[in-house]
């Protein structure tokens, strides 16, 4: 969830360990890569043991042309298989990329509006809404995540659970936005559009994908069932280096698929030129529209925008143009892939391990830096010089001051003497001024120096009537300020202990405490989660009703309402599907039934 945060103290360790190893040159060639692929490996095995990841693929694309793929390291790390080319993983949202390209393909046969509502194709969905005024959700709102959905349905998230008990289970939930008014990455938005796809074909979701978009692009490595094929194929994952099996997902359209380099090779060309398949699925206009910016007049979208199915921008490549990407991750697997259409290079890197999440966009990122070298001679800008510090007077810096939401997550900003903080988690950072609204993040080291991370600067922005602050890095973190708010004595009188009551096998399983608390006139929900993301998050919640309340903030993972209850006597709160009950009465219901 805090992504860019970790990544500070990612940049912090590479400048105090960097190494003083020579790599070899990449020299412009006009489409010789050999230069490249003997940078690529040199620079991917020190990345990999940087960040202990045991295997890795790649494929790179030059417009039609494969123009290499290669594995490193281990499938199997206890067998000493190798990993190579054909080498299989799961990739996570990826699929959301494969899942858009047969929506579209629909749209253009006719059967798909991207205007239309989508209750039109799949009835049975509907959600509970707090703006009942609000505009229908169609397809195009779907896949570029403006359609004011929940990010995740949490309960059933890691199962086998059918698909299809989706939107019955949607039907008590809750738009975390209006519908068209906010860019918020949504698995459920992608979700939706595969049971249209299964309405609207007649056919199964995983068999529509086979014969519509595999078989034609000749991906006979990938699907969204594990058949016999697939898993002969399938890299070990790893979890805290430890051996893992691959996760289940209830999300298949959204993050089911699994698949290796060369069938991403395959399908790369296919974006980009058309090439390689034996029935087209794409005519090269809706190609195009897929990074055509979506909903880009929207003034809360500070510089990150999406096409159908493709984040647009982000990625520090220069000299690339559009740049569009998506990433995709599951428990044990990472995998990215990465375009750039008026360039007609392509990018996919995957990894077998829970650790390769910043190593998988680093190789990507590098590998087409090296191939805009090698192919054109486009040289990544050298290092601007730093910007110096200014000073902002007391009231300046003054206004910045209060507690902030970032992705649902309380973060405050602190002033401290002269200088801002910057606190979330157990992180806290020096926010020193280059302009009145811009800050260059430091980390001061025993509290004897003060380094400066290599990350762009921190923005504070105000917008509608509502304060901002923006952690740039491939996408943008943002953190809002948390206005002033009466809190409703219902809610007060929650507070306390509870008790997951309907965990799931996969899921929350090392959830160590949940706590209702109040912290001045802040209600936050107070976790402790242990397993394979260690953390402790406290998250705002904002009552709108005095049984209703919703997870406070921009963007991803907030929105979602929370409703209070009570059932058989007993104080329940429901989020995303799981129930919460307080513990003090389970306890007393406990001691009156001996």
């Amino acid at each position: 969830m805090l992504s860019s945060t970790s990544r500070f103290y990612g940049a912090l360790l590479g400048l105090l360990l960097a190494g003083c190893a020579t790599p070899p040159a990449v020299i412009p060639a006009a489409g010789d890569y050999r230069g490249m692929q003997d940078y690529l490996d040199w620079y991917i095995p020190r990345q990999m043991a940087k960040h202990d990841v045991p295997g890795l693929s790649i494929a790179l694309v030059d417009g039609s042309r494969p123009v290499w793929a290669k594995g490193y390291g281990y499938a199997d790390a206890e067998r000493a298989i190798p990993a190579d080319a054909e080498t299989v993983y799961q990739v996570g949202s990826v699929s959301k990329i494969l899942t858009a390209v047969a929506a579209l393909g629909l749209v253009e046969r006719g059967h798909i509006d991207l205007d239309k509502p989508i209750t039109q194709y799949l009835p049975e969905f509907a959600i509970q809404s707090r703006w009942p005024a609000a505009s229908p959700i169609t397809p195009r709102m779907l896949l570029s995540h403006h359609a004011g959905l929940p990010t995740f349905h949490l309960k059933g998230f890691f199962s086998h659970r059918p698909l299809s008990r989706l939107p019955e289970e949607l039907r008590t939930e809750y738009l975390a936005y209006p519908p068209g008014t906010t860019l918020s990455y949504s698995n459920i938005g992608t979700n939706l559009t595969g049971l249209a796809i299964e309405r609207v074909s007649g056919r199964e979701f995983a068999t529509y994908m086979r014969d519509e978009v595999f078989r034609p692009l000749a991906m006979t490595r990938s699907g969204f069932t594990l058949d016999d094929a697939i898993a002969a194929k399938l890299a070990h994952g790893y979890i805290k280096g430890q051996p893992a099996p691959p996760t289940p997902v209830r999300d298949v359209p959204a993050a089911g698929l699994y698949s290796n380099a060369l069938d991403m090779s395959r399908f790369m060309r296919f974006v980009l030129t058309g090439t390689g398949a034996q029935t087209p699925p794409l005519n090269p206009a809706t190609r195009r529209a897929m990074f055509t910016p979506q909903y880009a007049e929207n003034p809360f979208h500070f510089g990150q925008d999406t096409g159908l199915g493709w984040f647009l921008g982000g990625l520090a490549i220069d000299g690339a143009g559009t740049v569009a990407w998506h990433n995709g991750g599951t428990k044990a697997y990472h995998a990215q892939m990465v375009l750039l259409p008026e360039k007609q290079l392509g990018v996919a890197v995957l990894a077998n391990a829970d650790s390769a999440k910043d190593l998988i966009y680093e190789v990507a990122e590098e590998a087409l830096r090296a191939a805009l070298l090698a192919r054109d001679g486009i040289a990544p800008a050298p290092p601007s010089a730093p910007r110096p510090a200014v000073t902002l007077a007391p009231e300046v810096l003054q206004k910045y001051v209060g507690d902030y939401s970032l992705m649902g997550t309380l973060a405050r900003v602190a002033l401290d003497g002269e200088r801002l903080k910057f606190q979330v988690l157990d992180h806290e950072l020096d926010l020193v001024p280059l302009s009145a609204t811009e800050f260059r993040v430091e980390k001061s080291l025993l509290g004897l120096v003060s380094i400066a991370i290599p990350f762009p600067p921190l923005e504070f922005a105000s917008v509608g009537g509502r304060e901002f602050v923006l952690l740039r890095d491939r996408t943008v973190a943002v953190a809002e300020k948390v206005p002033p708010h009466e809190l409703p004595a219902a809610w007060r009188a929650r507070v306390g202990d509870y008790r997951l009551v309907n965990p799931d096998a996969e899921y929350l399983v090392n959830l160590e405490h949940c706590r209702l608390l109040v912290e001045g006139d802040r209600l936050l929900l107070d976790l402790e989660i242990s397993g394979i993301d260690d953390r402790r998050v406290k998250i705002v919640v904002m009552p709108y009703s005095d049984d209703e309340a919703y997870v406070f903030g921009y963007g991803r993972n907030v929105g979602d309402t929370t409703v209070a209850y009570r059932e058989g006597g007993r104080q329940r709160i429901r989020y995303s599907g799981f129930i919460f009950e307080r513990q003090e009465e389970a306890a007393s219901d406990a001691l009156a039934a001996r």
